[in-house]
């Protein structure tokens, strides 16, 4: 059985309007509810074995705060794989993860985590908000065999959820 985490990063901030959209940083809430679901991570699931995130600005900040309190001692890797890609170049990314991890976390962007997300369990979410996780397990031995309809969801949070 594997295990994907689909982590949309924190809320950022447009304040300096001559930034890049990669640039963005997070804001004042974003920073704060990357620790919160950083903590819900952690009290419910083990850490993943391998960590994929954007090479946006504002999903490299809310990886690093989540890793500091989910999996600290993990590695991330950065790619652009990630980062305004349609859903199928990212089910490629998670195809292409070797057979021998059971998990893996994805930190990236809307609209395509939630697209994805809903590909992947045959369901429908209207959105994943900022910091939102959607847990999903798939019942295959190999990373190539996931496909559309293919996962169930092991649990949906994100930070204005009590």
């Amino acid at each position: 059985m594997k295990t994907i985490f689909l982590v949309r990063h924190a809320k950022s901030s447009w304040n300096n309007k001559f930034l890049k959209d990669q640039e963005r940083p997070l804001n004042k809430r974003g920073l704060k509810d990357a620790e919160i679901m950083g903590e819900r991570l952690k009290q419910n699931f083990r850490c993943p074995e391998k960590i994929i995130c954007s090479s946006a600005q504002r999903a490299k900040e809310t990886t690093e705060i989540i890793k500091q309190i989910w999996f600290p001692k993990k590695s991330i890797e950065f790619t652009n794989m990630l980062y305004e890609q349609p859903a199928s170049n990212i089910l490629s990314v998670i195809q292409n993860s070797h057979s021998e991890l059971n998990s893996i976390a994805l930190f990236f962007h809307n609209p395509a985590i939630t697209y994805l997300g809903n590909l992947l369990t045959s369901l429908s979410i209207p959105n994943v908000p900022t910091c939102g996780v959607l847990t999903l397990s798939c019942k295959v031995n190999d990373w190539k065999s996931i496909e559309i309809g293919t996962c169930e969801m092991l649990d949906f949070n994100f930070p204005k959820r009590k």
